[in-house]
């Protein structure tokens, strides 16, 4: 039995002088994108609660591509989602107001007085570190904001919540209060009659923040996934295959024309895409099954900034195969209390992962082959940036300011044990999760970590 535990920490923001503008800009197709939602959700004049439409998925199958499109494609596709949500969520309230006998009125998204307003970022639009945030904008590159702190944490939520690694971020809400910049940081943490964490090690009752990561490297050819423990999971060149076939059948029926052809191509369209869905759940199984396996208290991906363009015709399709595997993910892993985390993606296909080796160059990897070209260490190309992926995780925690033994493990979950980022390893015997896998790649050998 587990417990979960959350907290919102109000942390005031610096924001650079020449970004403030585009945060602000941020803004207006978000509010756009809110009361689109709140148009759909709520039929004109409405005889009862039901009559109004209350599921988020609905609402995004609906309305998602539309609003990307209204938009101009500058709004990133997470902050759609979530302008969805907040609408949906906000007709939801009205829906059980109503219910309960009060009286509502349809929301509506407006710009206030005071010029405030608030917008919510998940960890795909986002990237949450110990001491600053940056967040995805209409214009440019994300805006990297501080967080403004007191010379003395002792005591302060920051300290308890953020500064713990036993606590994650989660999806939270940048705030503008008509004067400066806040982030509302909400913090996650699983509380378990069977810790996660280890006993510390002179054999008190006192735990150590414990970590340990497994990395996860997502790819349009080969394996769909591969872990830092070894998981192979996916077949990327079957599923191509298979959509390249929907293709080809879908352009015969419409230049067929006919009427039958268009009932068919209707029908199809509806299969395709649950093979698709089922196949990212498949992934996603697999992905966690790892987890669970190694005991990992983090699975962490690349942000989707980072697509793999080789199959040019397929860069959307891609995209949204690798969030919605990182979706379910996400989900599935909170049965577990395990925390979905991303990372930048810089270097981690070209860098090599020995932590006693600094070499990054294009030349160290060939197709699904990596080998360094100083080190000479050779392995799998997509186990390699797996291992970066989580490797890059752990650089960016901070040290423990909580733990009252004053010590903390970081680990990154390998094929045949952990390895910290000093490069002490350990072996261990993973236990088996009996769960099944997906079919695997045929052509990709399963290489071993170090």
């Amino acid at each position: 039995m587990s417990v979960k535990a959350q907290r919102t920490v109000p942390i005031p923001l610096t924001v650079p002088d020449d970004r403030v503008a585009d945060l602000h800009a941020t803004y207006d197709p978000y509010q756009h994108c809110q009361n689109r939602t709140v148009e759909w959700c709520w039929p004109d004049q409405p005889k009862q609660p039901d009559d109004l439409t209350t599921s988020k998925g609905d609402a995004e199958d609906a309305l998602y591509h539309d609003l990307r499109e209204t938009t101009d494609y500058t709004l990133n596709a997470n902050l759609v989602q979530k302008a969805i949500k907040d609408a949906v969520g906000a007709v939801g309230s009205c829906k059980t107001s109503w219910k309960n006998g009060d009286r509502i009125s349809k929301p509506v998204f407006e710009d206030h007085d005071d010029a405030s307003y608030t917008m919510t970022y998940d960890k795909r639009a986002a990237t949450y570190h110990r001491y600053k945030a940056s967040f995805a904008v209409v214009n440019g590159a994300p805006v990297e904001c501080q967080y403004e702190l007191p010379e003395d944490l002792t005591g302060t939520p920051y300290e308890r919540y953020v500064l713990d690694a036993r606590w994650s971020f989660s999806t939270s809400k940048l705030v503008y209060d008509g004067e400066r910049f806040w982030l509302h940081a909400v913090m996650k943490r699983r509380y378990a009659e069977d810790p996660a964490y280890p006993p510390a090690s002179d054999g008190s009752d006192t735990q150590e923040d414990f970590t340990r990561v497994l990395g996860v490297d997502l790819n349009v050819n080969g394996y769909s996934a591969v872990t830092s423990a070894g998981g192979f999971h996916g077949n990327a060149d079957y599923l191509n295959h298979r959509r390249a076939e929907y293709e080809a059948l879908r352009g015969e029926l419409q230049q067929a024309g006919t009427r039958s052809a268009h009932r068919r191509l209707q029908s199809r369209q509806g299969v395709e895409w649950a093979w698709f869905d089922q196949y990212a759940h498949d992934v996603a199984n697999s992905i966690v099954a790892d987890a669970v396996r190694v005991r990992a208290t983090h699975v962490v991906f690349e942000t989707l900034t980072r697509i793999r363009t080789r199959i040019s015709n397929a860069p959307k399709f891609q995209q949204w195969l690798f969030r919605r595997t990182q979706e379910y993910v996400e989900y599935k892993l909170e049965e577990f209390g395990i925390s979905f985390e991303q990372v930048g993606s810089y270097h981690t296909s070209q860098a090599c992962s020995r932590t006693d080796c600094d070499c990054v160059d294009e030349a160290n990897r060939n197709d699904t082959h990596f080998e360094c070209v100083e080190c000479g260490y050779t392995l799998n190309a997509d186990l390699n940036a797996a291992k970066n992926i989580g490797l890059k995780f752990l650089d960016e925690l901070p040290t423990s300011h909580t733990c009252s033994s004053g010590k903390a493990t970081s680990q990154l979950a390998l094929v045949s044990g952990t390895l910290t980022p000093s490069g002490k390893t350990s072996r261990m015997d993973w236990e088996s999760t009996d769960k099944p896998h997906p079919q695997r790649a045929s052509g990709v050998r399963r290489a071993r970590a170090k």
